[in-house]
């Protein structure tokens, strides 16, 4: 069989005034199409004016295909991680470069097929074009990230393109605002290649070390002002706005920008309220993953670690880097792995010990007032199975007795590789480290309590005010 549809032709817009044309509807009929990728950085005049013109664009698309972001999706729930495994699983034995057949992996499923046929064959090219490039930014890969890398693209796939590629011949358009990590912009590129108009909005900075591909196909432009403290962005609203905000025009390309508040907000501060759970998964930046190698560089093991300090220090545990000769520490979106012989201190009975390596990361807080109490909600972020900072929740459901050592006992499921991962409180702070689960119960599993992390590290530990 001869694969006869043809792909979509996209072709980037050239655009004067990218918000207004933006909002520009356009028709979704023809298979070669103009679409509109910025990159619109910093503000045109006040924050009020930028907030103004975000609930006039809402609006004015409230009818459309239309997608107001500010962070994509976190998977979370251990059967879709599974099954999505086993799609990669299927598709990785279809596209392999050695069938070398274009029909294997034209039949081949990929998540919820799209009813039009040419997107749907679009779809299944850029997704192997996506992965070209994420292995062109991320030399070091290995099978482990690259699964993970899939399963969290591939989960994206399945929540945003049935809410964008609906029976309307209206072109879908994707705004995303606020700090962007690097495989969430594979994502925008990926949407902008089936079709999608897409505005990428950040008041304080461009994301660096994007793909080149990205930086061609895409087009910047840069406001007057820079806003580096934080925007409290209006929730979408479709209901007409009372003022009448004019969009702001082109805005200047200037090699010098000012400042507004040069000094960053502290993040991670101790919240007077409960997170909800995309904001504790957002703390995965402050949770790394670990590859532990022997004196002849080979890998012994993978782990966990949390960021205790800004300057570098990372808590694992003890039965995770023991024996080892080198230590290789992997941060969330970033692609290179920062290797270190700093081995700081460790206690055997706690199972905890601290690596050092030359990185400055916001570090979580860690709890220091208070007990936990059983039936307490929590969070538990790690590295199970290499799938690299994976998040779930569950309950304290006790406290054990270990061999005359206290721990947590919690119900958030955790796997091999979870070992030294954060398990957080509802606002955030660091309660316990990930140490242990039972391979003969589901979901018992166990951390050293916060007042033992705190006991053992305290001279590592960065208080925020």
């Amino acid at each position: 069989m001869i694969v006869r549809t043809k792909p979509l032709k996209v072709k980037l817009k050239a655009t004067n005034s990218p918000l207004e044309d933006f909002m520009t509807l356009n028709k979704n009929e023809s298979v070669t199409k103009e679409v509109l990728f910025v990159r619109y950085i910093g503000i045109p005049e006040s924050i009020k004016h930028y907030t103004d013109t975000i609930l006039k664009i809402d609006q004015h698309l409230s009818s459309a295909p239309y997608l107001r972001l500010q962070g994509l999706e976190i998977i979370a729930n251990t059967n879709d991680i599974n099954r999505l495994a086993s799609v990669w699983e299927n598709w990785k034995t279809a596209a392999s470069p050695s069938t070398n057949n274009s029909n294997s992996f034209y039949q081949t499923p990929l998540c919820a097929p799209l009813t039009n046929e040419t997107l749907e064959w679009t779809k299944k090219l850029t997704f192997i074009q996506v992965l070209s490039m994420y292995t062109q930014t991320h030399p070091n890969t290995n099978p482990s990230l690259m699964k993970n890398f899939v399963i969290k693209f591939l989960n994206w796939m399945e929540i945003y393109l049935p809410k964008l590629f609906t029976t309307t011949r209206i072109s879908p358009k994707v705004m995303f605002i606020g700090d962007i990590k690097q495989h969430e912009l594979l994502f925008l590129y990926f949407l902008s290649r089936l079709g999608c108009d897409i505005c990428y909005m950040n008041p304080k900075e461009d994301i660096v070390h994007s793909h080149p591909e990205v930086e061609k196909y895409s087009t910047l432009y840069k406001c007057s002002t820079l806003y580096s403290e934080h925007v409290q962005l209006p929730d979408f609203s479709p209901v007409p706005i009372a003022v009448n905000t004019p969009l702001p025009s082109r805005p200047n390309i200037i090699s010098q920008l000012k400042i507004i508040h040069p000094v960053k907000q502290i993040q991670n501060r101790l919240q007077a309220e409960e997170l909800s759970y995309e904001q504790l998964a957002a703390l995965s930046n402050s949770v790394v993953m670990i590859k532990v190698y022997d004196n002849e560089n080979k890998v012994l093991c993978y782990g966990s670690g949390v960021v205790i300090h800004s300057k570098g220090y990372i808590l694992t545990n003890l039965h995770v880097i023991e024996g080892g000769h080198l230590f290789s520490v992997l941060y969330e979106n970033e692609t290179e792995e920062y290797i270190t012989d700093h081995f700081i201190k460790y206690h055997q009975q706690y199972d905890l010990a601290i690596i050092k390596v030359d990185k400055h990361c916001s570090p979580l807080i860690v709890k220091s007032d208070g007990e936990l109490v059983r039936g307490q909600k929590i969070v538990a972020i790690g590295s199970p199975l290499g799938l690299f900072n994976s998040v779930s929740d569950g309950i304290v459901s006790g406290f054990r007795e270990i061999t005359n050592f206290s721990m947590i006992q919690f119900t958030a499921p955790i796997s091999n590789g979870s070992s030294g991962g954060a398990l957080l409180d509802m606002y955030g702070r660091l309660v316990g480290l990930i140490t242990a689960g039972f391979d003969s119960g589901q979901n018992l599993n166990l951390a050293v309590p916060s007042e033992k992390i705190y006991f053992f590290a305290q001279n590592f530990i960065e208080h925020r005010n």
